[in-house]
């Protein structure tokens, strides 16, 4: 549960919430944990029941992350009672992403990392 915390935190914390730059976060994201032989999904909405409208491959660079779902400020969350914080937290990130300057659509969370070089 402190993982899935800390990963829903850092979605927030370190995803942009508008087109500008910030010093906050990354500046791009790549995709991991996808085999070599196999693309990432890029849906219409955020989450499987949505339909596939693109794929990045295994080794994308430079994911831009335009905002993730669910999304709360770290007060919002802290204000929240422990039952809704463990709701919160069992929802799965998903992110609207760019890549290659063209909007593609949303991609789970955690196939994405922060893209060091």
């Amino acid at each position: 549960m402190r993982r899935l915390f800390a990963t829903l935190l850092a979605v927030i914390t370190l995803a942009p919430q508008t087109g500008h730059a910030t010093a906050d976060g990354p500046d791009a994201w790549r995709v991991t944990g996808v085999a070599s032989d196999d693309v990432l999904n890029v849906r219409v909405g955020p989450g499987t029941a949505y339909f596939v409208i693109d794929a990045l491959p295994h080794d994308a660079r430079g994911v831009q992350m335009d905002i993730c779902v669910p999304t709360v400020t770290r007060d919002q969350y802290f204000a929240l009672g422990p039952a809704d914080q463990a709701a919160l937290n069992a929802y799965t990130p998903w992110c609207l992403v760019e890549w290659q300057g063209v909007q593609r659509g949303w991609v789970n969370r955690r196939f994405l990392t922060e893209d060091m070089d």
